[in-house]
C-alpha cells in the first residue's frame, strides 16, 4: 500500500494525526518489527494490515497470563523471538477482515482470556505461504500473515489468535537485546517522573487514577478486563503528559493524556474496530444530527469542568461522494484568546469519539480546503457555525 493511500485510509477511519505519524513511521521501517507494546488497528487492501504504535513501557499482564507465559519452553520463546526479528514487515497481515460477529466475540473472549480462559490448542504455524492449504486456519511464519477460512472462526480459534499474540510479545520482551533497551527506557522514565514530582507535578499512579475516572465519565466504561499501559511522554504537544491507554486486543483502544503539571485532561481519544467497517454516512442524514451532537458536546465539556465563554462554535467535517468521511463530525469551541476545545462524534451511531485541547490556528489549518485536498483527493470541507 502506498503511503498516500494509507494516509487516506486512516483519515477515513478517524485516527488522530499524531497517531497516524507513528503508524506510518513504523509501517515503513525497512526491516524489523516494533519491539514494544503494540496498539492500534487499521484495515486495508486484501491482506488487512494491523498497524502497530510504539510506546516505551510494556503493558501490565495479569497474573494468570504471566504464569502461562513464564511456563513457555525456552526453545519456543527463542524461536518466536527469532521469527519476528527475521520478518521483513512491521505489521501482521490477514487474508480477510474479521467479520462483525468475530470482532464482537474477540472482545468478549479477550476479557475471558484475562481471567484464565485459555485455548485448548495452538494455532497451526507453517514456514511459508506455499504450505498454506485452502480454507485452513493458520499463520505463516515467513510473512507474518494469518490465513482465515471462508467461515466464521470458532471461539477456540479466536482464543488461539489472542494467545499467540501474547506469546510473541512475551518472546520479544525476553530477547536480551530488547530487555536491555526496555531497561534503559524504564530507567529514563523513572528519572523523568521523579523530576516531575520534585517540580510539583503529579505521579504516574495519580494519572492512572484520573484516566480511570475519565473512562467512566466520558465513555461510560469500566477499565476492568482491559490491558493498561501508562508512561510519561515529555514530547506530547510540547508539554509533559502522561499517556494512559486501555485496550481490548484488536477491538478497542482508549487513550487519555493527562497533564503532568496539574493532572487535567488534555486529550481523550478512542479507536474502535467497529469503525473500520463504516463507509461513511450520507451527508443529508449526518446534518440532521448536528444540533443533537452539539448539545452532547456541551454536556461533555461540563463533565470535564469547562464553563468558558466562546467566541465561536463550529462543526467541521469533510465529504467525499456525498458521504461524511469516517462519519466524523468535529466540534470546535474557540475562545477569544485563540485557545479552545475540539470534540469529535461519529454520526453513524451518534456517539462520542474524542476530546482535545486545541487552538484557533489548528482549526484554521484543519478546516482549510487546501489541507484536506492534499490529504484526501476529491474531499470537500464543510463548516457550520453554531454560535447563537
Amino acid at each position: 500500500m502506498e503511503q498516500k493511500d494509507l494516509k487516506e485510509t486512516m483519515d477515513q477511519i478517524h485516527i488522530q494525526d499524531e497517531m497516524q505519524e507513528d503508524i506510518i513511521r513504523n509501517l515503513y521501517r525497512p526491516v524489523k518489527r516494533n519491539f514494544f507494546k503494540k496498539t492500534g488497528v487499521l484495515a486495508a487492501a486484501t491482506l488487512t494490515a494491523v498497524i502497530v504504535i510504539a510506546v516505551p513501557v510494556q503493558a501490565a499482564i495479569r497474573h494468570l497470563i504471566q504464569e502461562r507465559m513464564d511456563n513457555l519452553p525456552a526453545k519456543e520463546v527463542e524461536h518466536l523471538s527469532q521469527m519476528q526479528g527475521s520478518q521483513e514487515i512491521s505489521a501482521d497481515g490477514f487474508s480477510r477482515d474479521y467479520s462483525p460477529s468475530e470482532k464482537k466475540r474477540m472482545g468478549e473472549l479477550f476479557k475471558e482470556y484475562q481471567n484464565g480462559n485459555f485455548p485448548e490448542g495452538e494455532i497451526l504455524r507453517v514456514d511459508s505461504k506455499d504450505q498454506v492449504e485452502e480454507n485452513v486456519f493458520c499463520y505463516v511464519e515467513e510473512t507474518g500473515c494469518f490465513y482465515f477460512p471462508d467461515r466464521e472462526l470458532t471461539d477456540e480459534e479466536l482464543l488461539e489468535v489472542i494467545d499467540f499474540n501474547y506469546k510473541r510479545e512475551y518472546a520479544l520482551a525476553h530477547n536480551p537485546e530488547i530487555q536491555k533497551e526496555l531497561a534503559g527506557r524504564e530507567k529514563e522514565q523513572q528519572k523523568q517522573q521523579a523530576l516531575l514530582l520534585q517540580e510539583g507535578g503529579i505521579s504516574l499512579q495519580q494519572a492512572i487514577e484520573n484516566a480511570e475516572k475519565w473512562m467512566d465519565k466520558l465513555f461510560d466504561l469500566s477499565v476492568d478486563g482491559m490491558e493498561q499501559n501508562a508512561y510519561l511522554d515529555d514530547k506530547a504537544d510540547g508539554m509533559q503528559q502522561y499517556c494512559v491507554n486501555y485496550s481490548i486486543q484488536s477491538q478497542c483502544y482508549y487513550y487519555f493524556y493527562i497533564s503532568g503539571a496539574d493532572g487535567r485532561l488534555v486529550k481523550a481519544d478512542s479507536s474502535l474496530a467497529a469503525d473500520l467497517d463504516k463507509e461513511g454516512m450520507e451527508e443529508i442524514s449526518a446534518k440532521k444530527q448536528l444540533e443533537e451532537n452539539y448539545k452532547l458536546a456541551g454536556g461533555i465539556l461540563e463533565k470535564i469542568g469547562i464553563h468558558d465563554t466562546f467566541m465561536d462554535i463550529t462543526c467541521y467535517y469533510t465529504v467525499k461522494d456525498g458521504k461524511v468521511i469516517g462519519s466524523n463530525l468535529a466540534y470546535y469551541f474557540l475562545k477569544e484568546d485563540g485557545n479552545g476545545y475540539r470534540l469529535d462524534f461519529c454520526c453513524d451511531g451518534n456517539y462520542f469519539r474524542s476530546y482535545r485541547e486545541t487552538t484557533l490556528a489548528e482549526y484554521e489549518q484543519k478546516s482549510s480546503q487546501e489541507y484536506v485536498a492534499e490529504r484526501i483527493e476529491g474531499a470537500q470541507v464543510r463548516t457550520v457555525s453554531l454560535k447563537e
